[in-house]
Order: structure tokens, then sequence, then C-alpha cells
């Protein structure tokens, strides 16, 4: 088992920071000093493009969320954090997958579009932020040391660089579930993807969060998708007209019907009426 050291080494930690660990592409310590400002922090080193995530391990203060004092002539504050800088093509690789739900100010770096020019500060609020936290702090009797610290450092990663997901509450989750009733119910309305916010009692913007967080979807591809299985079904199990079915779902244009309809199935509705792709079961919502 290795042992967690204090070291002065310019190549490891900054003078009197308290090691604890190191690799080929993390480093993490944890230091404390004392300023006469209670926002001080250290200058960021951009040495070789290393990001630099820095916890302020000491309590929040509404006025000063870096460091919680107020700021007093005669009085030196304590400053407490644990870094964790990680390497640039090492972070990159981890988190371009995901790139459209990191945090904004992170994405032109994991593009390689610009380098980090400052750290990030940051607060350890969150109970399953201080869990981690506490754990690469003291560190539980394990075989490997090695492979602790870089699964918790991807773990704190994970929550460090992303935005929060977006929870839905009961409310929101009952205004869902009218809009889903309404729109499975109003199909042949064309003027339903408008009306559908309304009968949510929330702005259109506001129902476009709500479709996107619990669906996946924009309202306006959720319909599409509901009316074009509707129409596959009605062709398949009905005799009636492509232009009618048309009309049944929502659609004024036969040609933007088939259109549509054809970027879905692959196939003209009456091409899929003779030879269908897909059973009717298959085109029930689960």
């Amino acid at each position: 088992m290795g042992s967690i050291a204090w070291l002065d080494g310019a190549h490891n930690a900054p003078p009197g920071a308290r090691l604890l660990h190191r690799s080929e592409h993390t480093l993490i310590y944890e230091r404390r000093f004392y300023s006469d400002d209670p926002l001080a922090t250290p200058e960021f080193d951009g040495e070789l493009g290393w990001a630099e995530f820095v916890l302020s391990l000491r309590p929040p203060d509404p006025e000063h969320l870096t460091c919680p004092r107020t700021l007093r002539s005669d009085v030196r504050y304590l400053h407490h954090h644990l870094v964790v800088r990680v390497a640039p093509d090492y972070l990159r690789a981890l988190l371009l997958p995901d790139v459209e739900r990191v945090l904004p100010e992170l994405q032109p770096f994991v593009r390689g579009e610009a380098p980090l020019e400052k750290a990030i500060y940051l607060l350890v609020s969150h109970p399953l932020v201080q869990s981690v936290v506490e754990s690469l702090r003291t560190p539980p009797p394990v075989g490997s040391l090695r492979l602790f610290y870089e699964a918790k450092v991807r773990e704190l990663l994970a929550f460090l660089c992303f935005a929060e997901p977006e929870v839905m509450g009961a409310q929101d989750d009952a205004r869902l579930r009218a809009a889903l009733e309404y729109l499975q119910s109003h199909l042949s309305d064309p003027d339903a993807l408008h009306k559908v916010s309304e009968q949510m009692h929330v702005s259109p913007r506001q129902c476009q969060r709500l479709f996107r967080v619990a669906m996946g979807c924009s309202p306006s591809e959720y319909l599409t998708e509901l009316r074009l299985r509707r129409a596959a079904t009605l062709l398949i199990t009905t005799d009636m007209s492509v232009s009618e079915i048309a009309l049944e779902v929502g659609y004024l244009s036969l040609s933007h019907f088939s259109r549509v309809f054809r970027e879905r199935f692959g196939k003209t509705p009456r091409a899929f009426r003779q030879t269908p792709t897909v059973s009717p079961e298959e085109l029930r919502l689960k």
C-alpha cells in the first residue's frame, strides 16, 4: 500500500501541498494557505494545457462563494482546496462522446477549439460530490490505490464537467401526461401542435423543455411519430385511401404526407401498404 506524503516539488505539487495521487494523466493534491483576500487563489498554471479543477473545502458564504468570510483588513483568511489536474488529451477522450451535455465553458476545450485559460473553481456542496472528495482525501484500504483514484477521478468528473440533469416534478409529470393524451386524441387536428402548450398551461418554451427532458424529443417530433405510426397502422388494417389517411392523421397536403412517410419508413404509403415492413403490434407506442 502506498502512503500519502507532503511534497515540495514543482513537478509534483506546489510547495506545502499534500499530494494524494499522481499518474501520467492526473494529479490530485490538497492545499491550505492564508491570504489577506477572502477570494484570493493562486495563479492558474497552464503548463502543458492541463485542466485544473479547484474545489473549495470550506463551507459556502452567500457573499463570498470562493472563501466564506467578510473582507476585513485585520484578518488573514484560510483557503482550503482540493485540486484535481487532468491531462488535456485524457480529459477530452473522456468528455468528447457527451460533449453536448458538457458545461458550456468547457465545450471549446473539449472540442479542441481553445485551451483552458483559467482554473475552474467549485464549491463542494452536492452530497455525492462531498462523498467522492472525502474518499479522495482519505482512501480506504484497497488492493490498488492507482485503480481506486482513477475510478474516483472519473466519478468526480461526471459531476464537475456536466450540467445537472433536469428533473421533472409531480406537476410537470401531470402536465406531460395530459399533453400526450391530448396529442394522441387529436391527430387529425392540423393545429394540435400549436394547442398543446395551452392544454398544459405552460409557455411553448416550457412545453419544449418538458418534452426534451421526459421524451428525448421535441413536441413536433413526438407528434410526427404518432401520426406516422397511426398512418402506417391504417394502411395495413383498413381500406381507406391514402388521401383519407393523410387527413385522418392531420396532413392537409398529400405530397407532404407522402414525403415524411417515406423518410420514416423508407417507402411511399402505397408501397408500404403492398409490402409492410412492420406489423401493427410493432407500431404501437410502448
